[in-house]
């Protein structure tokens, strides 16, 4: 089926005016915060008459957003009626976009996923390859979760950054496709009527693992240790992106005496040292049979003295490039994830020989490093997320009502 066949125009309805829907996303606000509230509470939450809420009300149901049921209280006399955010008011589609695959998911208004899958990609193809991959699965999945794709309130994209894309490119001896943000936005908006929303990967993931494990942390610090390395700094719950988008390169600090040249164009990057991609390059030269980062892990796995080496090794060069971090930002936690986190033992042995070495002792006596408690679905579910955190803030929903459409 093309997008085209599949595509479903919004529905075609009588659309309320601005006035009459002011107040609706404040409400749906209020109710997302609790287990439902009756009428009263809500009008004398948003100080309002109880038709004005009963109108509000109406809105929000007739799109699906809220349901009606009762306070299951427990006291005595009729159970009083209440109203509820209803998370299957729409879905959210996610994507995480690898180096070497993408991870899929279908999520309902409330980050819970309907439907995930891993599917191998050829990024250096380029941003239309990519594009066309995107569209296929989008389609499959939401098909596979009984769902259509006009109840799409939005697309969350997590994509590794510009370097990173470039760099792996450069392995593999091609020149790299410059990705156009905005332009693979515009594509997506345009086949799927749906807002789109794109952030760095590692964000996505930080942003997800920082809600769901580490609410309370100020400073929270998350770790991509996979074909490349990079890294997403979270402080009060936003991950910060720098005045070029570049905050977070880890894998471009420099390694002490090395002179390993990188596909960046410099030499001795954390990167050429210590990635995935460097330790495969490594080991094969060793005589070991690698060709893809889990292979690596694998052998650790199988208690291989070189791999073991190797990894361990890798961890203290992470470590040491850590120190600074922490000098600087005194985080509480760090959150690794990634293909090397199967190598957990080795790695973070060597990290925490790396780290503890080179950081301040008042900046490191707090600190926690953890693999990250979300695993495998980190990144969509950052993604949707970011999100769900968009099109449900209150003006954006007054205005959906208003548009009759995401």
């Amino acid at each position: 089926m093309s997008m085209k066949e599949a595509t479903v125009d919004p529905v075609d309805r009588t659309l309320p005016s601005p006035g009459a829907v002011e107040g609706s996303g404040f409400l749906l606000q209020l109710l997302r915060q609790t287990a439902g509230q009756t009428i009263s509470e809500l009008a004398a939450a948003m100080g309002v008459s109880r038709s004005t809420v009963v109108q509000r009300l109406d809105f929000l149901h007739e799109r699906g957003l809220v349901s009606n049921g009762t306070s299951g209280s427990g006291s005595r006399g009729r159970p009083a009626a209440v109203s509820r955010f209803d998370p299957a008011g729409g879905i959210v589609l996610a994507v995480q976009i690898g180096m070497t695959g993408c991870r899929f998911a279908v999520t309902d208004l409330s980050g819970e996923v309907l439907a995930d899958r891993l599917v191998s990609i050829d990024i250096p193809a380029g941003p239309e390859r990519v594009l066309a991959d995107l569209e296929k699965n989008f389609v499959e999945i939401v098909r596979e979760t009984g769902r259509e794709l006009a109840e799409i309130a939005g697309i969350g994209v997590g994509i590794p950054s510009a370097i990173e894309l470039l760099t792996y490119s450069r392995s593999l001896g091609q020149a790299g496709t410059d990705w156009d943000r905005e332009w693979f936005a515009s594509n997506l908006r345009e086949r799927f009527h749906s807002p789109v929303f794109i952030d760095l990967d590692v964000n996505l993931l930080a942003l997800a693992e920082r809600q769901k494990a580490w609410p309370h942390e100020e400073v929270f610090v998350c770790i991509k240790l996979g074909t490349l390395i990079d890294a997403a700094i979270v402080v009060n719950g936003a991950p910060i992106h720098g005045v070029s988008k570049l905050a977070g390169e880890l894998g471009h600090i420099k390694v002490g005496g090395s002179t390993v040249p990188c596909t960046c164009g410099g030499v001795g990057c954390l990167d050429a040292v210590a990635s995935g991609n460097a330790l495969v390059k490594q080991l094969a030269r060793e005589g070991s049979t690698v060709t893809h980062v889990s292979d690596v892990v694998a052998l650790v796995a199988q208690g291989d003295p070189q791999a073991v080496r190797a990894v361990r090794e890798a961890g203290r060069h992470i470590g040491e490039a850590l120190a600074s971090v922490v000098n600087l930002l005194n985080p509480s936690v760090i959150a690794a994830w990634g293909y090397l986190t199967g190598a957990e033992t080795a790695l973070f042995a060597g990290i925490r020989e790396g780290l503890y070495q080179n950081a301040l002792p008042g900046s490191s006596e707090r600190l926690r490093l953890v693999s990250t408690a979300l695993g495998d679905l980190a990144g969509v579910q950052g993604a949707a997320s970011m999100v769900i955190d968009e099109v449900l803030e209150p003006a954006a929903v007054d205005r959906m009502i208003v548009q009759g459409s995401w």
